[in-house]
């Protein structure tokens, strides 16, 4: 029964075997990018080496959030767990954007979102274990 079971309701996400890596890169570009984002905040304002820092650090947070929004879909429905994908960096760059614009000190809210990223992808990092099951659609 539960083979038949798994046969007509299709393959999760978690059985996959791909879950684990991405799991891992979006959790080292967190890092990575969290990072870069906090180093830059302390080089001078006119270095050519913060403004590079800043892309490369964005790029790695945006490639983060894309893996976590493809992870927070637990299902085989592959344009569904895209749509959540592209959604989640949008989401959170448009919140990020808003702020950003309005305080007086922007390079500060980049050491800080950049500091938060990074903590919690490098506590997630040293972690094992697939955590609690959710539900699936």
């Amino acid at each position: 029964m539960g083979g038949t079971l798994t046969r007509i309701m299709g393959r999760h996400a978690e059985t996959s075997g791909t879950l684990l890596d991405l799991r891992r890169t979006a959790q080292l570009a967190g890092l990575t990018g969290g990072v870069a984002w906090v180093v830059a905040f302390f080089l001078p304002d006119a270095s050519g080496l913060e403004t590079t820092l800043l892309w490369i650090g964005a790029v790695l947070l945006t490639v983060a959030l894309f893996g976590l929004g493809l992870m927070l879909v637990h299902s085989d429905v592959l344009a569904l767990r895209v749509f959540v994908a592209l959604a989640l960096p949008t989401l959170v760059w448009g919140v990020f954007g808003i702020i950003h614009q309005a305080v007086a000190d922007p390079g500060l809210i980049d050491a800080l979102f950049g500091a938060v990223v990074g903590l919690v992808s490098g506590l997630r990092l040293g972690r094992t274990g697939a955590g609690v099951p959710r539900a699936t659609l």
